[in-house]
């Protein structure tokens, strides 16, 4: 990796006398073109699939609303006011009777013209996904009861799609598909600009060299050329936004930039759960009782547990007059849509939590003594760290969601430019092949005479070199095909030089 151009010898009078930066522009500039060539044709495939899958799930958001309208909403009599719904407690009964056997995870909240969505968890479905059961909080009529998939609610077209983008439909292995695909993506973007940048005519003015960027002009392969170019030069930001945002779910990357969050206290802090003076209670009847007696309202045992619990367990808190205290309390502190959560363990208050839901920019949360319906801890998200903020956000952009539609189309016009690219990237290597065979990767200095071996490294050469060794510790896959890309271009080079060493010493028939 850090020897690159079959470079022409220092004393050669094709180079003497020219600047050191000629040399360093040709190294760069034949370095960026074997990596994006290499990268381009291997793992286009890859970003291709995450494009298609991405263009789906970037509208998934709403169509998954326009196909659930009767699930998802519920028209509030004349007249009514939130005091006139029915308790969350009857319609936690009407949504048990429908799974008696499967524990509460926790109940959605929704606007008057929503339904509300009681929760439960099954340990025969997969990891992060609960079922869950529709009903109209005005009348308790059951509309649906299907399952929910993650944070974000995803009904099943919704979950399916994003299980696409997300692994191929492969399982837990194909998330390695995705995380090569995203992080290559950033680094096409930034070369493809960097070259194409300097492909236009030295000297111009750079709003000159930007115009002649975007031209998409001429025939054949200068067009497609041209296409694939400015299109890579409009949506370039917006690559390496979806590198960005994709790496941090990522399977291997995520892991590292989750340590490094955790490191420096940037992790999506919680609401502790933690009920004062009940820490330490030894089992179920100590604190049902410390709770009676501090509250007055015996506590009632009953089936909690969170989300992603495997098994029922027997907690304090979950009585009617527990439900209803806690759902009255989270909707005077909190905006909905929120969600309630039930206590895990004895000694513990339920979480609410408000929902992520389009043009909501914060999310508060609360924890709630189910005894008293006080608040006993409350988490503003104007005091979460800068970084998670942000994470927050970019997390929400990148599935659509923090702005609605508008956030959606600006999502599907990218997938689709970036579909575009691919096409023509592969275009321009089929046109580029010699008769009968397939196109190699760009020569080294083409149209130079002298060219013995690889040179030595220029100053830029290097800098290139340890900015994508660097990225490579943080996107482990980038650099182990990065090094693959290197060892086939080595071995490309070493089989081209055999072939042309073995047409010239061949006579002529």
């Amino acid at each position: 990796m850090t020897s690159t151009l079959h470079g022409t010898p220092p004393d050669s009078p094709r180079t003497s006398g020219r600047a050191p930066s000629r040399a360093d522009d040709r190294q760069v500039n034949g370095l960026l073109k074997r990596l994006h060539f290499f990268a381009g044709v291997l793992c286009a495939p890859l970003i291709l699939i995450a494009s298609v899958t991405g263009l789906l799930y970037a509208f998934a958001p709403t169509v998954e609303q326009v196909m659930n309208h009767s699930m998802l909403t519920a028209e509030a009599p004349e007249g009514a006011s939130a005091g006139n719904r029915l308790p969350v407690s009857d319609l936690v009964d009407t949504a048990q009777a429908e799974h008696p056997d499967l524990a509460l995870s926790g109940v959605r909240l929704g606007d008057n013209d929503e339904t509300t969505r009681i929760l439960f968890t099954d340990p025969e479905l997969p990891e992060s996904t609960v079922q869950a059961v529709f009903l109209d909080p005005w009348t308790g009529e059951v509309t649906g009861d299907t399952t929910q998939y993650g944070s974000a609610g995803s009904l099943p077209l919704r979950q399916w799609i994003a299980e696409g983008h997300r692994t191929a439909w492969l399982g837990e292995p194909g998330r390695l598909y995705s995380e090569t695909a995203a992080s290559w993506l950033g680094v096409l973007a930034v070369g493809g600009v960097v070259m194409w940048w300097r492909r236009q005519k030295s000297g111009r003015a750079s709003t000159a060299r930007l115009r002649a960027m975007l031209r998409t002009g001429g025939r054949g392969r200068t067009r497609t050329m041209r296409l694939h170019g400015a299109t890579g030069t409009l949506v370039a930001v917006g690559m390496v936004f979806l590198t960005v945002t994709g790496l941090t779910w990522s399977s291997v990357a995520g892991t590292t930039i989750g340590d490094v969050r955790e490191k420096l206290s940037w992790g999506t802090p919680s609401v502790s759960a933690s009920l004062p003076g009940m820490q330490d209670a030894p089992d179920a009847q100590d604190a049902a009782s410390a709770a009676a007696a501090s509250g007055g309202h015996a506590g009632h045992a009953g089936h909690g547990g969170a989300a992603g619990a495997s098994s029922p367990v027997r907690v304090s808190g979950l009585n009617q007059g527990s439900v209803d205290r806690v759902a009255a309390t989270a909707v005077e502190e909190l905006r909905t849509p929120v969600t309630i959560t039930p206590p895990s363990a004895e000694g513990q208050a339920w979480t609410a939590t408000e929902d992520r839901v389009a043009y909501r920019l914060t999310n508060d949360a609360v924890a709630i003594d189910w005894a008293t319906g006080e608040v006993t801890e409350r988490l503003d998200f104007a005091d979460w760290p800068v970084a998670a903020m942000a994470t927050g956000w970019l997390i929400q952009l990148h599935m659509g969601t923090l702005f609605g539609l508008p956030n959606q189309l600006v999502l599907g016009a990218l997938a689709a430019a970036i579909i575009a690219m691919v096409c023509w990237g592969y275009a321009m290597w089929w046109r580029r092949r010699p008769a009968g065979g397939l196109a190699g990767p760009p020569r080294r200095n083409a149209g130079r005479t002298g060219s013995t071996g690889w040179e030595r490294p220029t100053a830029g050469t290097v800098v290139l070199v340890v900015a994508l060794v660097a990225y490579g510790f943080i996107a482990p896959l980038f650099g182990v095909t990065c090094l693959a890309f290197v060892a086939g271009s080595v071995i490309w080079d070493r089989v081209s030089a055999a072939r042309a060493a073995r047409a010239l010493s061949t006579p002529p028939r």
